[in-house]
């Protein structure tokens, strides 16, 4: 091989690499919405979820969504965008209506566009006390 082929191979590769990281940059920043801080915390008959966004290009809203280990993840609430650097937090107030044990939540980020994209899973292990359940069960025999 020539030094003028090594050349012409590192200059490829080179441009290949620029191209795709100006690709990955730029798709980060369009994606609509970059936030930190996700937490939850089980707080007696309530879960907490908190998080901070950093950037809410074209977000409309933010639903929160839950699942028991094996199940599959539904909406529990919607959270609606203020915009960018804002903080947010959602209670759980039907955590109890499933049964006692470990919870995985996501948040959907869903832009005015309808598109979306999710948060990373988190887990927090949920214990309601007696009463919150009866009261519970007894309110949804009058619905």
């Amino acid at each position: 091989m020539t030094k003028n082929s090594f050349t012409n191979i590192f200059t490829a590769v080179k441009n290949i690499f620029i191209k795709i990281s100006l690709l990955l940059i730029l798709s980060a920043f369009f994606l609509g919405v970059h936030y930190s801080d996700f937490n939850i915390v089980s707080d007696t008959d309530n879960v907490i979820l908190s998080w901070h966004t950093n950037l809410e290009e074209g977000l409309k809203e933010t639903s929160v969504e839950r699942k028991v280990v094996h199940g599959a993840f539904s909406s529990v609430g919607v959270v609606t965008a203020k915009g960018d650097n804002s903080s947010y937090s959602f209670t759980d107030e039907n955590a109890f209506k499933v049964q006692d044990g470990l919870y995985i939540y996501r948040l959907r980020f869903v832009n005015s566009d309808g598109t979306s994209s999710l948060s990373s899973e988190q887990s927090v292990t949920h214990l309601t006390s007696v009463s919150k359940k009866t009261w519970g069960s007894i309110k949804a025999l009058f619905r």
